[in-house]
């Protein structure tokens, strides 16, 4: 046997070791989920307000108008909710490596911003906000 035949032997044989299929799948159970918040505004009286989002608690980003933000957060229990009085908190059962979409929805109702946040399917998110697609 020539020596070249023992190292390409000797790399075969780490590479099957190095294969770890428990590894594997606790490594796809840890992955993070992807959150998409996004804002796809029909008014101009709307265009100028900049709700705060927060997760858990903690606020993340301001989301200007037309705007996408992706978050990764771990799998389990996340609450959504935004700095816009009356808006509704949203609980996401995040999965690992999963992406939920999030519409940050703005609206006049005569002198008052009503602010909502739904969770919505990825073909309806990218119909709503088509720059969807080079934020990810």
């Amino acid at each position: 046997m020539s020596i070249r035949s023992v190292v390409v032997a000797a790399a075969a044989l780490g590479a099957a070791l190095a294969y770890n299929p428990v590894a594997t799948a606790a490594d796809d159970a840890a992955a993070p989920a992807t959150i998409i918040v996004y804002r796809a505004d029909e008014s101009i009286k709307t265009s100028r307000l900049r709700p705060a989002i927060h997760i858990n608690g903690g606020t993340v980003s301001r989301l200007d108008r037309d705007e996408v933000l992706v978050l990764e957060r771990a799998p389990g229990a996340s609450t959504l909710d935004s700095s816009m009085p009356g808006t509704e908190a949203i609980t996401l059962d995040l999965k690992p490596g999963a992406t939920y979409y999030v519409h940050s929805e703005l609206k006049m109702r005569g002198s008052q911003v009503e602010s909502t946040l739904v969770e919505v399917e990825e073909q309806v998110a990218r119909v709503q906000q088509p720059d969807i697609g080079s934020a990810i």
